[in-house]
């Protein structure tokens, strides 16, 4: 029985998919789809992971905010879970018209096991036994993306993006060597080929940049499904779904990439805003009281900047949050303010990041040198910034975000040679 053999014999034997929503919005997409898996399926077995058709989550959401001003997040995950189990039970009604041998499984039933948080559940255990009785009957498995199930039965959702993280997880579990994250780009390119034409595909890139494109506003991958994919060392591929013979793009580990590439492209996330409480004392343990208040509430803090005032003994502590955690977090602080004797909390929404990203930009003082030129020189002012080994980060007006970033893009000579300009 192929549950009981040894994971590593078997591994070449399976081919991890995933498809994303615009890939399963209409059933002559579903089709397309099916299309693919049937081909790969005649030569091995094959895990689809499947996102809701379209725009379906939304629509969820839209109706979940009608029926309650602030719906619970238990019965919200009970919502949303909907979306997948349409998209997932279609898909098997086409492979099995076509001949192929498939099953669509949820989460519970699958046994994608996650902690007690709605709405942004993290996996802890996949009962990957199940996977494998499952395809001792069927050549093609169809599983719920973005959700999971909890030790007493819950339904939870991983979050937005939660399907990429669910095809590496199941990918892991079975001990795939590689995941194919089919979506309707052709792969990773240098920028958003929407905003930036110019912008070049990227044929190969590093675990480590794509999380950096991901968590700065690159619409890539989930960061979570990248981090899972470096752990258990997934190869993953980042393909067009509706060009199905284009290899795409390949994430791996990287190796000799700072070598032939020191930077790999520029990210902009416009969802951002600083706050900033003003004058707190200078002593030990204040900004851990801060980050802990935040981090009670769920709230990611992101570039902390502290400044000194050495005559009044004071410090002020400024950071971004998330557009959608600023009124939240601006009340998080205006409780701790007299507590901590700040003179103010103060907030400015018109905030976006624009980052470079490269496995080389370490120790190579041309880099910055270059990125602050470029933007001073065009009269845009840099009001925060990051650095790390792979990025760094400027914060601008929001209206002078995606200017900075083709701009940048063009100094850094990222534009694909074969296009013409626009």
């Amino acid at each position: 029985m192929l549950i009981w053999r040894d994971l590593k014999s078997v591994m070449s034997e399976f081919q991890v998919l995933k498809f994303g929503g615009t890939s399963v919005k209409t059933i002559a997409r579903i089709q397309h789809v099916a299309e693919i898996i049937k081909g790969i399926s005649s030569g091995k077995k094959v895990l689809a992971v499947v996102s809701a058709m379209g725009d379906t989550t939304d629509f969820l959401v839209k109706l979940a905010k009608q029926a309650s001003e602030v719906p619970d997040r238990r019965e919200l995950d009970m919502l949303l879970s909907t979306g997948e189990q349409i998209s997932i039970a279609l898909l098997c009604m086409v492979l099995k018209d076509m001949g192929v041998a498939a099953k669509s499984l949820t989460a519970n039933q699958v046994g994608i096991f996650t902690e007690t948080v709605h709405t942004r559940a993290r996996i802890l255990d996949i009962n990957s036994k199940r996977l494998f009785q499952g395809f001792e009957s069927s050549d093609v498995l169809v599983v719920a993306g973005f959700q999971g199930v909890t030790v007493d039965g819950d339904i939870t959702t991983l979050g937005r993006g939660g399907s990429d993280t669910t095809a590496v997880a199941l990918a892991a579990a079975i001990n795939a060597a590689e995941c194919d994250i089919y979506t309707d780009v052709d792969g990773i390119f240098t920028s958003d080929p929407n905003k930036i034409p110019g912008a070049r595909l990227l044929p190969r890139v590093s675990y480590g940049e794509v999380l950096e494109m991901a968590r700065l506003g690159a619409q890539v991958l989930h960061p979570r499904a990248v981090e899972l994919a470096r752990q258990y060392n997934v190869k993953l591929r980042v393909r067009n779904t509706f060009k199905p013979e284009h290899q795409g793009t390949t994430i791996d580990a990287g190796g000799d990439m700072e070598i032939f590439r020191s930077i790999s492209g520029v990210a902009v996330d416009e969802d951002q805003c600083s706050v900033a409480i003003m004058d707190v004392p200078d002593q030990p343990g204040i900004a851990g009281k801060v980050a802990q208040a935040l981090a009670d509430q769920n709230i990611a803090v992101d570039m902390i900047m502290q400044s000194f005032h050495p005559t009044a003994g004071s410090n002020s502590i400024t950071f971004t949050v998330h557009d959608a955690d600023l009124d939240q977090t601006i009340k998080i602080l205006a409780k701790l303010k007299s507590e901590l004797n700040a003179r103010d909390v103060l907030a400015d929404p018109d905030c976006a990041k624009v980052s470079l990203i490269g496995a080389g930009l370490c120790g190579q003082p041309w880099i910055p040198a270059l990125l602050f030129s470029t933007l001073g020189k065009n009269k845009i002012n840099i009001k925060m910034i990051s650095s790390s080994e792979m990025k760094i980060t400027c914060v601008v007006s929001r209206k002078q975000a995606q200017e900075a970033a083709r701009l940048v893009h063009d100094a850094f000579e990222l534009k694909d040679s074969a296009k013409p300009a626009s």
